[in-house]
């Protein structure tokens, strides 16, 4: 019972958070930037036509990307400030409001699922993996970015928890500009956007004031996929920050 409050709590919180600072929008270029990072874990032979979900899809961007190649994508995201800017911008793609970890979907509703730096901001990431299996047919392929252990930004999150005691994210309107500039250029080298200063408040909420942060080591996720059936069959690095993971599906044990 106990759990489920916790649960509850984290979710309402977390909703709350995302709603105020949504994550950002890259346009063209982020929808290129997963173009590329994507193409060799989910292959144009494995995307084309099939029926993919995008768990935690903020507006659609990396959605966009596999709908470019001929998948048919479905975003859920479990703010309705994400859900309504979403249908804005990409009306081809199916769009639902709802929660990671109790997804909408009856089972084996996807060919393939993704879900790219979300479960580590929900009450239970463990739990969203199997959610994610749940909705995957048996042979079906899931893509799941998550934060890695014993990174530069693992320290950093850890580093920065009084600063999210005592300020909130509003806190960086007030940074100095030279400041500002070098977070700006962080950022660029990370993620390759040029943000103007309401887009970086956004991702430094994002990356710094998220209400939950989990950090996952290879072999706890591996262990947390065999026990729900799925095997990893590729990971790639993203250095000094993730992991992303692409599992098989053999059906939820």
């Amino acid at each position: 019972m106990k759990v489920d409050s916790e649960v509850t709590r984290l979710r309402a919180v977390t909703r709350a958070h995302y709603e105020r600072y949504p994550f950002i929008e890259g346009g063209g270029r982020r929808v290129d930037l997963w173009r590329s990072r994507l193409a060799d874990l989910l292959p144009d032979d494995l995307v084309r036509g099939a029926r993919v979900l995008d768990v935690g899809a903020s507006v659609g961007e990396v959605a966009r990307s596999l709908s470019d190649r001929g998948a048919h994508t479905t975003c859920v995201d479990l703010t309705e400030t994400a859900t309504r800017r979403c249908r804005e911008l990409h009306q081809a793609v199916d769009v639902v409001q709802g929660d990671a970890l109790a997804l909408p979907f009856r089972d084996a509703s996807f060919d393939h699922s993704i879900a790219i730096g979300v479960l580590h901001h929900t009450a239970d990431c463990a739990r969203g993996l199997r959610e994610m299996a749940r909705v995957t047919r048996p042979g079906g392929s899931l893509v799941v970015l998550l934060y890695s252990r014993w990174t530069p930004y693992h320290a950093l999150y850890f580093l920065t928890g009084p600063l999210r005691q005592h300020w909130t994210a509003e806190s960086v309107n007030s940074l100095p500009r030279w400041l500002k500039e070098v977070l700006r250029f962080a950022l660029y080298v990370h993620t390759g956007l040029r943000l103007d200063d309401e887009l970086l408040k956004r991702m430094v909420a994002d990356q710094v004031w998220t209400p939950r942060a989990t950090f996952h080591t290879p072999r706890e996720v591996e262990r947390w996929g065999r026990s729900y059936g799925l095997q990893v069959v590729k990971r790639k690095r993203i250095p000094m920050y993730s992991n992303i993971f692409v599992f098989e599906c053999a059906g939820v044990q």
